[in-house]
């Protein structure tokens, strides 16, 4: 009777062959692990809130009640205080995100206005906030809309000249005028009369995640308003004009932010 004996050849082949398919295994889990990775990474979103904060001059605007100063001396109250922001755009070191249909309405009277939260932000580090103050002219072009641009909320002129972009009226005993008011209107979209303004502010640290909401402090002094105008001579702007530029151009700087602590103040 004879053995066969066994082949040592055929099992060092087949040695490799199964290393070689443990191998393949093995990188393809790797590769499936890598990407379901990516994928949490790159499709987790966060959220961003925007506590907004009307002052004059750092402190906390009263509307009706409180007596303020301008820069050249004009004593007023303030009654009514409007602003939109539009086409936020947050920046970081791995790009920008640009926020769509973002348009604002901010509303001193409103507190319900003073808080903008906004879902869906890719999560990522981000050092960077550009927004337009005022609507662009597609908006403007695009008649009356809902939402924030519903023109129940006193922001829209007609088809012709489209929104208000900001808003600010008050009482100044220096104002000859019906009850001593003064009304600041600041629209226009077509040239030479384009009032809508950028701003671009730097912000401090914040990293987006899935986790938990980041909280930032926007600060909104109308005390810059009055920069370099006296009410006696400069009251009523409803329209239009060279004078709503001048507004629009002192206004531009009137945001400031911060980020606010755990608790949101």
């Amino acid at each position: 009777m004879t053995t066969q004996l066994d082949n040592p050849c055929q099992d060092l082949s087949l040695f490799f062959y199964k290393s070689y398919i443990m191998k393949r295994i093995y990188r393809s889990f790797l590769l499936c692990l890598c990407i379901a990775l990516f994928s949490v990474t790159a499709f987790a979103k966060g959220v961003l809130v925007i506590k907004i904060q009307p002052v004059f001059r750092g402190k906390t605007l009263i509307l009706g009640d409180k007596t303020y100063v301008s820069e050249k001396g004009d004593p007023m109250t303030i009654e009514e205080f409007k602003c939109y922001i539009s086409a936020l755009n947050l920046t970081g070191s791995k790009g920008s995100y640009l926020i769509k249909n973002s348009a604002h309405l901010i509303n001193a009277e409103d507190s319900a206005t003073l808080t903008y939260k906004i879902d869906n932000i890719p999560s990522g580090h981000y050092n960077g906030l550009k927004f337009n103050i005022g609507l662009d002219s597609l908006t403007n072009v695009s008649g009356a809309l809902g939402g924030d641009l519903d023109p129940t909320l006193g922001m829209y002129w007609a088809w012709n000249t489209g929104y208000i972009n900001a808003k600010l009226t008050g009482h100044s005993n220096v104002c000859q005028t019906l009850h001593n008011k003064f009304e600041f209107h600041i629209g226009g979209y077509m040239e030479p009369y384009v009032t809508v303004r950028k701003a671009s502010l730097q912000l401090p640290d914040i990293d987006i995640n899935d986790k938990t909401p980041v909280t930032l402090t926007l600060q909104v002094d109308v005390a810059t308003w009055f920069n370099d105008i006296h009410l006696f001579s400069m009251n009523n702007i409803v329209t239009p004009s060279k004078e709503a530029l001048r507004i629009a151009d002192n206004y531009m700087n009137m945001f400031q932010v911060s980020k606010s602590d755990e608790s949101g103040k």
